[in-house]
Formats: C-alpha cells, structure tokens, sequence
C-alpha cells in the first residue's frame, strides 16, 4: 500500500509538471531539417489533432536515484530509470550497469556506465565494454520554429535503462550497407541494440525490455509484447528533452480509447544503403494514428512526445524541440574528432585541409543535424591526428582517436 501511495504521489507530480510545460503545435506546411541531406524533407503535419496523455508514465519500476535531499530539486523524471542494478546484468564478468538521475529546476540530468542490464548478444565485431555516460537535458522542452534533422551516426537520446540510442542508420561498414537501416538489415539483437565502436546503443526501442519485468529474465527479448489496449510508459528521452512512448497512445484525457500509432514513413526503395532516401513520409492529418514526420504527436495535455514504432524510422524521424549535445560517451565519435568538434561544411569542396593528416574529408550529417567535416579512410595509414594531437586508427570508415 505504501508503494501504491507513494507511486501516485509520484504520478501526480509528474502531470503537474507535464501541465506547466504545454507546448504547442508547429505550423501547417513546416518543413522537416534539410541539414542532413539525407533526412527527412517532407513537410510536417501540425495539428495531427490525436490526443492522448499516456497515463502509464510511471509503469517500469523507478530507480530510488529520485528521491530529493534537503534543498534539491523534485525529479519526477528519474523516477522513471529503471533500478538497472536489480537486473541480470550483461553475463559473465561483464560489468554490471549503474544508473543514476538528478534534476534542477530546468534539467534532467541521467548518468550510466552504458550497460545493458540483459544478456549481452554480440551482433557486431566490437567489443561491450563500460562507457561513461551522462545526458542533462531541459526538463519543460519546448517546440522549436524549425525542426532539425538527426544525425547519421552517433546518440539522439537515451532511454530508461541507461543506454544511448541512435537515429535509423548506420556507419559506413559493411561497405554494402553503408548508411543503411540496421533494423531491416538484421544488426540488431533482441532489444534492437548493438556495440560500436564507442559504445552499446539502440537503433529501435522494444517497451518489454524496458520495464520492471524485464529487470526479472535475462532475456527480456522474450517477453510478450504488452497487450494493445495497455497505454505506452515513457521508455526514454531525446536529446532536446521530449519523452519517448511505447506505440499504445490514448486519445483522450480519460485514456478511454487506446490506439497503437504508427509511422507515416513508407518504404519506396531499398533500405539496405542510404536508409533515408528509401523512405518517404506522407502525412495524414486526418488519421489520429499516423504520427508526424519527427515521429511524434501532440497529447490531449497539449504536451508533444516522440513514440517509438515498429517502422522506419523506429524512435526519431526529426528533433521537434532543440538538441543539446550528445552525450558524452560519444565525445570522440563520428561528427566529433577533436577538441572543438568538426568544422561545419556545406559540401565536401569545404572540407579542403579541414581533418588535419587524414587522407580523406568527408562534408558529413553530425550530431545535432548539421553538417560537418570528417576524416574519412580505408585503412589506419589514413589517418593522422586529431587537432588536439590525439592518434586516430580507421574504425568504420571513419578515423576515429
């Protein structure tokens, strides 16, 4: 009774802050980022109109990381993470994950040693090992006037568990598959995740293995899906603050009718390479279901939300709101070589002279959406060092220190 008392404490909480924070619409007829040239341009649909607070927000067993000491903010948010440390770990010496969050007034901040708390399943060549991770996000996210693209490689959130999700294309390697949708291609283990070489990190998001029953079994993957008239918890966060739900929306305050959404995207080419030119989204303003070219809609509080599918592009199509930096498990990845970060590019012409010794630049999508300079290679002679002198080897395509 306790638990029960304390959890709608909770829930209460958390939907008075979701009420000070309404956000409204984009206009009729925005567009979606063109910084990535490969994203997504099709115009936005504004008022999709489909309501729905997702009253199951608390649903998955919240880490104790919440509770507030004397003069610290309330965070409801970390109430959400998952208490990773009760899971059954990664196998064998495997380190086991750890989890933590703490809120300000305005930020969320979420820290993680980047450890799937489930049976680790090797899908790539690399290696799972720790990475320390930590995200700090705006807690009252607001719509942006323009959205912006993701990135090709590298985080555009993270979720419940801890861990670092990317957008819906991967890296260079195999070189048949470049840019390619991992998820179609069958990278993927069975939670939708795999190891780079920076880190483990997801490319979709499965609600049953990010719960508190998926604490419970090594393999979450396992689970049944949650039944489709059970309205979708938040699973995780993007990087310009808005939450992440499950595909089961409601449609009303109430939550009296439940649907499950779904993506506007539609496959009209071949996803093996070049991901995104092999979807187009056609918005659909008048079906309740289809969700907006970011992947996301508006709930009957007002509040905007991302939600994952079971179609391209999985998780995220756009930032709705404004990114902040990735997380910094991934300082040193694709899109950030050095100190200081790549410089910005509009074509591979701009990028002359730009990687410092690497044989090759490449003007590609970064973190955030824009465009930058990155060196690009064949082999580790390639590459030289970063600008803050940092030795770099060839690691997918890309040199990486």
């Amino acid at each position: 009774m306790t638990n029960f008392i304390r959890k709608n404490a909770i829930l209460g909480l958390f939907l008075a802050l979701a009420s000070g924070c309404a956000t409204s619409t984009a206009a009729a007829g925005d567009e979606a980022a063109t910084g990535d040239a490969l994203g997504p341009d099709a115009a936005l649909d504004a008022g999709d109109g489909d309501a729905g607070l997702d009253a199951a927000a608390l649903d998955g067993g919240a880490s104790d990381a919440a509770a507030a000491p004397d003069g610290a903010a309330a965070c409801p948010q970390a109430e959400l993470l998952l208490d990773v440390a009760h899971g059954q770990g990664a196998g064998g010496s495997y380190a086991k994950p750890t989890l933590t969050g703490a809120c300000t007034d305005s930020t969320f901040t979420a820290t993680s040693n980047g450890m799937p708390f489930y049976t680790y399943v090797s899908m790539t060549p690399n290696a799972l090992q720790p990475v320390n991770q930590s995200w700090t996000i705006p807690r009252n996210p607001t719509v942006a006037a323009t959205t912006t693209a993701v990135p090709l490689l590298g985080q555009v959130g993270f979720t419940v568990a801890g861990l670092p999700f990317y957008g819906p294309t991967e890296a260079t390697q195999p070189a048949n598959q470049i840019y390619g949708d991992p998820v179609f291609n069958g990278l993927m283990d069975g939670c939708f995740g795999h190891t780079s070489p920076q880190e483990y990190h997801n490319h979709a998001l499965a609600v049953k293995c990010l719960t508190a029953a998926a604490l419970a079994v090594a393999e979450p993957w396992t689970l049944p899906d949650p039944a489709a008239t059970e309205p979708s918890p938040i699973i995780g966060w993007a990087l310009d603050g808005f939450a992440i739900y499950g595909p089961n929306a409601c449609l009303d305050a109430a939550c009296q009718q439940v649907v499950t959404v779904k993506s506007g995207y539609v496959k009209t080419g071949d996803p093996t390479t070049y991901a995104w030119k092999a979807y187009t989204y056609t918005a659909a303003p008048n079906d309740p279901t289809v969700l907006d070219a970011c992947n996301g809609r508006v709930g009957p509080d007002g509040t905007y939300r991302y939600h994952a599918t079971s179609g391209f592009p999985y998780i995220l199509g756009c930032y709705k709101g404004t990114p902040v930096a990735s997380g910094s498990g991934s300082g040193t990845g694709p899109g950030n070589p050095g100190t200081g970060g790549p410089s910005p590019c509009t074509t591979a012409a701009d990028c002359t002279g730009k990687c410092g010794a690497a044989a090759g630049c490449g003007c590609e999508s970064v973190a955030g959406g824009s465009l930058g300079c990155i060196p690009t290679c064949t082999t580790d002679g390639d590459c030289g060092a970063t600008p803050d002198g940092k030795a770099t080897t060839c690691k997918q395509g890309v040199c990486r220190p």
